[in-house]
């Protein structure tokens, strides 16, 4: 048992801290939250005083495997170099506090066995295979002048699946859960970092987005959709995709239909910020930077309509490669438009009720997952309190276990 004493709680829920309370901790899950200085023989106490104890932090959109900023071209990449490259990844987002990641593709079984086995200090993996995307859709990294004849001759078949036709789809989305994928990615729009697809481009037909979700819908699981445009955010809702990934043009009314719908939106500013500041170095073209604008100027409005439509809006960052480092910048943009609170409720319990829908993720309760970060200070007064390097943490607790000492 590990009990930490005289420590403020931020549970994940309340904008309330809970003052100078004890916290027993027995095998994976947390047993007791008291007021009282907690009895118990053996184990081991953490002193907590001027500290925060909160849930550790969630990435819902996180690109373990896209190692370089190119995105999904790593066809340069051999394996021997990429799975090093991504556990590197990990264990640097485990140490800013983040105990959880939703991988938005790339990552798959072996790379979550990996970290669950403990030969990757790392967040807990939730992967979505292969994307699954359209001919010359977002994620098909194939220059113009390539051709290949078949889907499984491609340099690339390890990072994204090209499908194309209801059956074709329908077949993709039980590939990927063959191989033991918790949801599905759907790329349903254009993007910024690949060259076939601008960012109006509206993918794939109706019969082919039903397939996707009624397939995860039989699995007892979900979609998650790639989606800028609001009217194919709104076609997306309306088929029963669960979250929405980015949703830059978002409108007011579109986003009304998604808190109806209980759908989800997981906005991904800091990426826009990076390869803006930092993309040219990383061997951004002019292509990828006009994209870029599109979709940065109207960023923050879809966040606000998404407020005032009382959406529930998760927390991710979908980074690349050397731009990870930037993580927890998502923390600071938002500040803009949300407060401290709502922020940090996106990256704990909204974000732990789009991974696990028990409600046992992203919350310091009884009975809950002991999963929580020890903090210097109080996040909900100064949220620079996360950084890179994780400064400021004292602990990172996964599953019971502190993995992280500072």
């Amino acid at each position: 048992m590990i009990i930490f004493e005289n420590v403020d709680i931020f549970d994940g829920i309340s904008p309330e801290i809970k003052e100078n309370c004890h916290v027993a901790v027995e095998g994976k899950k947390i047993k007791e939250i008291s007021r009282r200085r907690i009895s118990f023989s053996g184990g081991q106490r953490i002193c907590g005083k001027g500290k925060t104890l909160m849930p550790g932090l969630i990435d819902a959109h996180y690109h373990a495997c896209l190692v370089k900023v190119e995105g999904y071209d790593l066809s340069t990449i051999p394996p021997s170099l990429l799975y090093p490259a991504a556990s590197r990844l990990l264990e640097n987002t485990l140490r800013r506090g983040f105990t959880s990641v939703r991988d938005a593709g790339g990552a798959d079984f072996g790379l979550a066995e990996a970290v669950r086995q403990g030969l990757v200090n790392g967040p807990e993996i939730f992967f979505s295979g292969r994307p699954i995307t359209q001919t010359g859709g977002h994620g098909e990294i194939r220059p113009k002048h390539y051709e290949e004849p078949c889907l499984c001759s491609s340099h690339q078949a390890h990072m994204v699946v090209v499908a194309d036709g209801a059956d074709q789809v329908r077949k993709a989305v039980r590939e990927e859960f063959r191989k033991g994928a918790h949801q599905i990615k759907l790329m349903l729009n254009g993007g910024v970092s690949s060259e076939a697809d601008p960012v109006w481009l509206c993918q794939f037909t109706d019969d082919e987005i039903k397939a996707a979700v009624e397939e995860a819908n039989r699995r007892k699981s979900y979609v998650m959709a790639h989606l800028y445009q609001d009217k194919q955010i709104r076609k997306a809702v309306e088929m029963g995709i669960r979250t929405v990934e980015h949703g830059n043009f978002l409108q007011l009314e579109t986003a009304r239909l998604m808190a109806k719908s209980n759908v989800f939106l997981v906005p991904t500013l800091i990426t826009y910020q990076a390869l803006r500041d930092h993309g040219e170095s990383y061997g951004f073209r002019d292509e990828n930077f006009q994209k870029l604008s599109e979709v940065m100027k109207a960023s923050l409005q879809s966040l606000e309509n998404a407020m005032a439509a009382n959406v529930k809006i998760g927390f991710g960052t979908d980074l690349l490669g050397a731009m990870h480092k930037f993580q927890c910048g998502e923390f600071l943009i938002r500040r803009e438009i949300q407060s401290p609170f709502e922020i940090l409720k996106s990256a704990t319990s909204i974000n732990g009720k789009i991974l696990a829908p028990n409600g046992t993720l992203g919350i310091v309760a009884p009975n809950a997952q002991a999963d929580m970060i020890l903090i210097n200070g109080n996040p909900l007064q100064d949220l620079s309190l996360f950084n890179d390097r994780g400064d400021n943490i004292a602990f990172v607790m996964k599953k019971g276990n502190i993995v992280i000492q500072n």
